[in-house]
């Protein structure tokens, strides 16, 4: 079997995180499956979420057909998918994930994909705020291993398979749980972590050493 090549994108916050980014991206890793990881949406910045949600996602399947991709929904766009118009509107351009995981986690092969909000609240969610912007004065690397800790436990995933995480607005890897960055470039709790995630897969399953993490410089967003 062929391997075939994923790219991840998590937070992209349309529309501080672009759709001409997007495209530059895309153009230059030529993936065959794409995954959105959440917090796609910057909902705060429009009036009308049902017609974000077409905008952002009918843009971006003229650039990249969203049938081959995985959409998974982070707590600043899932909140809304109780709207059932909404919820219809992600189904309609990716069906792949709509299976028992629902929007927030999703399994496939030896690879899981989490947004990463462990949070149930806008209260507990501005505490774990507060407790990253802490250990950060200590190590960038304290928050991501607790949350891959938690998340690893929370869904009950095992420590030889790959957990792919965003959230915290971090790129980086650590043993088999990695990061997947920000497009986002006015939130930046952790340096050098605007950028995306390609790799490499046989039949979803992870070939060693295929990882790669790419930094986006802040001075060029594309």
């Amino acid at each position: 079997m062929l391997e075939k090549k994923m790219l991840i994108l998590s937070d992209i916050h349309y529309p501080i995180g672009n759709l001409r980014t997007i495209r530059k991206i895309i153009e230059r890793e030529k993936p065959s499956t794409l995954v959105l990881l959440g917090d796609n949406i910057e909902l705060s910045m429009f009036n009308d979420h049902f017609k974000a949600y077409h905008e952002f996602f009918s843009g971006l399947d003229s650039i990249f057909p969203l049938k081959r991709s995985i959409i998974m929904l982070g707590d600043n766009d899932y909140q809304y998918a109780s709207d059932f118009r909404v919820s219809e509107v992600v189904k309609s351009y990716s069906p792949i994930n709509f299976r028992d995981s629902g929007f927030k986690f999703f399994s496939i092969g030896n690879m899981n994909f989490f947004h990463g909000n462990l949070e149930k609240s806008e209260f507990i969610e501005e505490i774990g705020y507060i407790y990253v912007k802490t250990v950060n004065r200590i190590n960038y690397e304290i928050a991501p291993r607790m949350l891959a800790i938690m998340s690893r436990l929370y869904f009950g995933v095992k420590n030889s398979d790959y957990m792919f995480l965003g959230h915290l607005h971090y790129l980086g890897i650590s043993k088999n749980n990695v990061f997947c960055g920000t497009l986002n470039h006015k939130f930046m709790p952790f340096p050098n972590s605007l950028g995306y995630v390609t790799l490499r897969h046989k039949n979803f399953n992870v070939v060693p050493g295929s990882i790669k993490i790419t930094h986006i410089p802040l001075n060029k967003p594309a």
